[in-house]
């Protein structure tokens, strides 16, 4: 690894995580903030199409905003249900009852229908907006211009899952002849699909795993997270209304505790997981049937970006900001590692430690912020120790603003140069942290690249073709999107999500996640008998009798 620059701290490398500096960006006392307080005193849950009001294993929502006056008491906004066991297994016996074996009302139904019912849901879920972006705003910190984004692109998913639903069953109403075999086919629902979303987009990753597996009749029990929960109570008395009892169960709680005791029934038939891999694994080892359970995973990643000699560094500096700071970093997406040649490397590091300093850090209602609070009580004590190991190993903090933090909130910290003996070069950070390493030889980036246990995205920054070439051509077989010149991102929803190794199992947009939670199921006659021609036609007329054929239109 080449360190052949000379690298200088602005800050002589010293933590400062008693920062009076980022304590007043904290409100000075509850008077003093402008926004209105959310106050949620009802822990709810959806079960078998009721809005249940449960305090059992009640405890305060606490979010990452303190004031200056009380530091050490972070300010509530309501109560949240740690669901028991049992409130778990009666909602699956909920689920069971709705789907019916596939003759309940919502599998039944036609796929027009169900897109009818969908829409209305979504034309709800735009009107209370405000209300669902707020909560976002308190419970995790996330911008208020972020929190009112990830509601805005959630009903957009959902209409864009409609229209991909609409067009499936279009392609499927064609006769298919192969062979001697006259058939069509339709994709029908699974069975009972158990979903869950993790804090970072509470709403947004959720109803992209759920979303698809409702359209195409299945039922479903939801998982909201320990951090992000009360953003989903606004909906309940929204799904109660246009979905039939039972289609869809609302849960609040630890997924140990919920998803582990629905999953040790068997009586789960797929599973769409976000989070990581030891607790995917955590949660499936249990299952008693595992080669029957359809699981869609999305977990952890290591996303590189990569400055090839030629880069453009305005270009790099400005797509490696959004990427580190989107959410403090807190999106699998992010960049969590950069590779800049030496060459260059003097150069990036300053444009980029100026760019980072410039950032507007505080709370999450003020305009053009940045940086926000972390909502994990133990996120600044885990950066805080990646940046000591970092340190004693040889990396300086590069940027003026790096280092710092109080209580919840971080000021975003460059660390170079990186070199494999760190915890940062392997361990995916998930917080405002970046490492830098300078190489010399480009098979070094694409090694550190193509020998990770993740593989979700990567980023490439340069024009010159033939190393472009051999960059693209090595990690296209290690991840699931290669971005060239433009930053990692998930979207559109139309496009393939997925990635390799711990980094994802499945495809995650509405066009896959639609097939993935059906079955591609024929109905077919040999063709060489004309009264199983007819018979076959006519079950696919109005007058049919076969809900199957005709009325999954």
């Amino acid at each position: 690894m080449s360190q052949q620059i000379q690298i200088s701290s602005p800050v002589g490398d010293k933590l400062d995580w008693d920062c009076q500096e980022l304590k007043e960006k904290f409100p000075r006392s509850k008077d003093d903030i402008a926004v209105p307080i959310p106050d949620r005193k009802d822990c709810l849950l959806l079960i078998d199409g009721k809005v249940i009001k449960s305090s059992q294993n009640a405890s305060e929502v606490q979010t990452p905003i303190v004031t200056q006056d009380k530091p050490d008491e972070h300010i509530t906004i309501g109560n949240f249900e740690m669901a028991s066991k049992d409130q778990a297994l009666g909602a699956l016996q909920a689920a069971q009852r709705a789907y019916g074996y596939g003759r309940g009302a919502w599998a039944k139904m036609s796929l027009t229908e169900r897109c009818k019912s969908m829409e209305a849901f979504a034309d709800g879920l735009e009107k209370m907006a405000d209300e669902v972006a707020q909560l976002l705003m308190w419970e995790i910190a996330k911008s208020d211009k972020d929190a009112h984004s990830e509601v805005t692109r959630t009903v957009a998913y959902i209409r864009t899952a409609i229209k991909e639903a609409e067009a499936l069953s279009e392609s499927e109403s064609a006769w298919q002849e192969e062979k001697g075999i006259l058939c069509q086919i339709r994709h029908l629902p699974v069975g009972v699909v158990l979903a869950s979303s993790p804090f970072n987009y509470p709403l947004n990753e959720a109803y992209t795993t759920f979303i698809p597996a409702l359209l195409m009749g299945n039922s479903i029990i939801l998982r909201a997270p320990r951090n992000g929960a009360t953003p989903h109570f606004p909906t309940l008395e929204l799904f109660a209304k246009h979905f039939p009892a039972g289609t869809i169960q609302v849960l609040t709680g630890s997924g140990r505790e919920v998803m582990g005791a629905l999953i040790e029934t068997g009586k789960i038939d797929a599973v769409a997981f976000i989070g990581t891999a030891s607790s995917a694994k955590g949660l499936l080892q249990n299952a008693p049937n595992p080669q029957r359970l359809r699981v869609m995973y999305e977990g952890e990643a290591k996303d590189a970006a990569i400055l090839l000699p030629d880069a453009d560094l305005d270009v790099a500096v400005e797509a490696c900001v959004s990427g580190m700071t989107s959410f403090n970093g807190q999106r699998c997406t992010a960049v969590k590692m950069i590779w800049v040649h030496q060459s260059q490397a003097k150069d990036f590091l300053g444009k980029l430690s100026e760019a980072i300093d410039g950032l507007k850090l505080g709370m999450p209602w003020e305009e053009g912020v940045k940086l926000t609070p972390l909502c994990e009580d133990t996120k600044p004590g885990y950066i805080k120790e990646l940046i000591e190991d970092a340190l004693t190993k040889g990396a300086h903090i590069v940027n003026k603003t790096g280092g710092k933090c109080f209580k919840t909130l971080c000021g975003l910290t460059i660390l170079a140069p990186a070199n494999k003996d760190m915890r940062i070069w392997s361990e995916e950070q998930f917080g405002p942290v970046t490492p830098v390493a300078i190489y010399d030889d480009i098979q070094q980036p694409i090694q550190y690249v193509s020998e990770s246990e993740y593989g979700l995205q990567c980023s490439v920054y340069g024009y010159e073709k033939q190393t472009l070439g051999t960059v693209v051509d090595a990690l296209a077989y290690h991840v699931g999107r290669l971005n060239i010149n433009s930053p990692d991102q998930r979207g559109p929803d139309i496009f393939p999500f997925t990635g390799r190794g711990n980094s994802a199992l499945g495809i995650l947009n509405a066009t896959e996640g639609l097939k993935f939670f059906s079955v591609p199921t024929m109905v077919a006659t040999k063709n060489d008998d004309e009264r199983n021609v007819k018979a076959l036609k006519a079950l696919n007329s109005q007058d049919g009798g076969c809900r199957v054929l005709y009325g999954a239109k």
